[in-house]
């Protein structure tokens, strides 16, 4: 009895709100919360980029936990899943990636510049497809259709009783980052207009409570705290004006593009709650983790982390997936991807063991390389390249017939460092050249860096800590490089970071990658440019060594020879082993032996007439 009446009073009251207008809705009776994992430049590491840390396996485990905490979740990526990838990737055209991608359950993505590494055809008609998930692109056009072929602007992903729209947009750089026959047709349009315009679609005729910005353009500046995030946000950068531009329709912004990590929230009117702008870094070593409390149709607060992928167990599906392929690039690998005329090998000490402390043609030969993929203005406008020791992993040494394989270039450069293209100063560039000495202590007193063709430099090995390199004898292309100018290097991302003790390539400024690593480029440049034949004339020299550039572009011995690349002077062996200054010696030896004979039978003609 007493029961239908507090049944019949509930009635009477809810009949009440109704009449008055003030009836609760079920959107204002509970809030919602929305899981969103990110990632952006995996770039095809299926395999662990360090030990521990990453790895598809391992990635796939972590989401799979994640989503178990919390069955309101979506997977998304800000793009460059593809391209610029390891060898057991890369010589499968990312289809195993891909079919990674498809195995977490990716729900959407952007499109990267790597992406269209091999056009858009192929994007089109083979990596959406495989990929199975929506591929997202306000930002590109085909005459005035936005997002053409199989591409969308945005997709619209239902979690719960909850709607969250997804917008995609690539960097306006994307043109000069590809082949221009791949993407002919197409264009790139301001990213911030385009999401603007689409996220205000979204929320006026698709209802969405949410809308995320996919956008494959990022900042430079890593980090979490007030300064960092100012500069994350500074309007005068490409991603900075994205940031600021960004309309209150788009509540969080996952980045990528410049493989650094960083979580900011912003102050942004009528949007109600701080905005976050996240990246993770690159090569799947992290996700972005983003809660949105969401009630009444709309945000009420955002919370965000970037979380390590450490320490999850690895998905045994997925382990599957990457042992498999693995055993299917060892099979590609023998494919032949160009040729060489010649062994092109590390130094060697005198017992035949790689001997890092001494200039090698391999090491000059990989710096080549690399400034030959980066030296175009639009590629970084590199004048000079450098490159460690310990990046050298393996020989390339000539078969019978001449030829290069994908596993010997692998080998070679297993690493998949990325190309960074900075300015340093000539006092860095000396400094740097200095640090080729390393500290007390290190496993190595001495590692020699390849350099570039074109650069040249002497040095007194006895010299005092810090001033063994001549400052006025440090050459680029027969000129004496001012050590208050400033000059465009690559660098691998190892060596950019400081690594080997390489402080000096720590610093620089003015950033730039396009996204390529070391194998990828060393392919590209064989199955450009062969039959391949390593130069090996020298680019070091010891003070008083034949040979030695000297200010004014001539040598010390007169030969007018600076020893820079392309001279026909001094060279290093295809062994590594320098041998110049022994050759000299015995032509010298040779010449007094000679003087000496004539200087004999001079006398004994005397002796006889006497």
């Amino acid at each position: 009895m007493r029961s239908k009446l507090v049944r019949t009073v509930v009635a009477t009251v809810a009949t009440t709100l109704v009449v008055l207008g003030v009836a609760p809705s079920p959107a204002q009776a509970a809030a919602t919360e929305v899981q969103i994992l990110g990632f952006n430049d995996f770039h095809g590491r299926l395999e662990a980029p360090s030990a521990g840390v990453g790895g598809a396996a391992q990635m796939a485990g972590m989401i799979k936990q994640l989503k178990a905490a919390n069955d309101k979740t979506v997977v998304l990526s800000a793009g460059d899943n593809i391209g610029a990838s390891p060898f057991i990737s890369l010589v499968q055209k990312d289809e195993p990636t891909l079919d990674f991608l498809k195995m977490i359950g990716l729900d959407a993505s952007s499109i990267g510049n790597h992406e269209l590494d091999r056009g858009f055809d192929d994007l089109n008609d083979r990596v959406i497809p495989r990929g199975g998930f929506p591929y997202l692109a306000a930002n590109v056009y085909r005459g005035s259709e936005p997002a053409p072929g199989r591409l969308e602007e945005s997709t619209v992903l239902t979690v719960g009783d909850v709607r969250i729209g997804v917008v995609g947009a690539v960097t306006v750089e994307t043109p000069s980052l590809v082949s221009p026959a791949g993407i002919r047709g197409l264009q790139f349009k301001d990213p911030t207009t385009e999401a603007n315009r689409v996220a205000a679609k979204l929320k006026a005729d698709d209802k969405v409570d949410a809308v995320v910005l996919l956008v494959h353009e990022g900042s430079e500046t890593s980090g979490t705290d007030t300064t960092a995030c100012t500069g994350v946000a500074n309007p005068a950068t490409p991603f900075g004006k994205i940031v600021t531009g960004a309309s209150a329709n788009i509540n969080v912004i996952i980045s990528a593009h410049t493989h650094v990590s960083y979580k900011c929230a912003y102050d942004v009117p009528n949007l109600g709650h701080k905005r976050l702008v996240m990246q993770t870094g690159r090569y799947g070593d992290a996700l972005d983790q983003v809660k949105l409390t969401i009630a009444g149709g709309k945000v009420t607060a955002a919370e965000g982390a970037v979380l390590p992928i450490k320490g999850y167990p690895e998905d045994p599906a997925v382990a599957k997936l990457v042992a498999d392929a693995k055993a299917e690039a060892d099979i590609q690998g023998k494919v032949k991807i160009g040729e060489i005329t010649a062994d092109i090998k590390r130094a060697v000490a005198a017992d035949g063991a790689e001997d890092r402390g001494n200039e090698s043609v391999l090491g000059n030969f990989i710096a080549d390389v690399q400034l030959e993929a980066t030296k175009a203005n639009n590629r970084g406008g590199a004048q000079i390249a450098f490159m460690n020791p310990g990046g050298l992993r393996a020989d390339l040494v000539k078969r019978p017939d001449g030829s290069v394989t994908f596993a010997d270039a692998a080998a070679v450069q297993p690493f998949a460092n990325d190309l960074i293209t900075r300015s340093y100063t000539g006092k860095q560039i000396k400094a740097a050249l200095e640090q080729q000495w390393q500290p007390a202590g290190a496993s190595r007193p001495f590692l020699h860096l390849g350099v570039s063709k074109g650069f040249s430099y002497v040095y007194d090995p006895n010299g005092p800590a810090g001033n063994r390199v001549i400052a006025d004898r440090i050459f680029l292309d027969g000129k004496v490089i001012d050590l208050n100018g400033t000059y465009r290097v690559t660098v691998n991302s190892f060596l950019a970071s400081g690594g080997d003790n390489f402080t000096a390539l720590g610093d620089g400024s003015d950033s730039f990658a396009t996204g390529d690593n070391d194998l990828t480029v060393l392919v590209d440049y064989f199955q450009a440019k062969s039959p391949v034949t390593a130069d090996t004339v020298e680019r070091a020299y010891t003070v008083g060594q034949p040979g030695a550039p000297v200010a004014g572009g001539g040598s010390n011995d007169g030969t007018g020879n600076g020893g820079g690349a392309g001279d026909d002077g001094p060279g290093l062996p295809i062994t590594g082993a320098n041998t110049a200054t022994i050759v000299v010696a015995g032509v010298i030896l040779l010449i007094v032996g000679i003087v000496a004979i004539l200087s004999a039978r001079r006398r004994r003609i005397r002796l006889t007439v006497e």
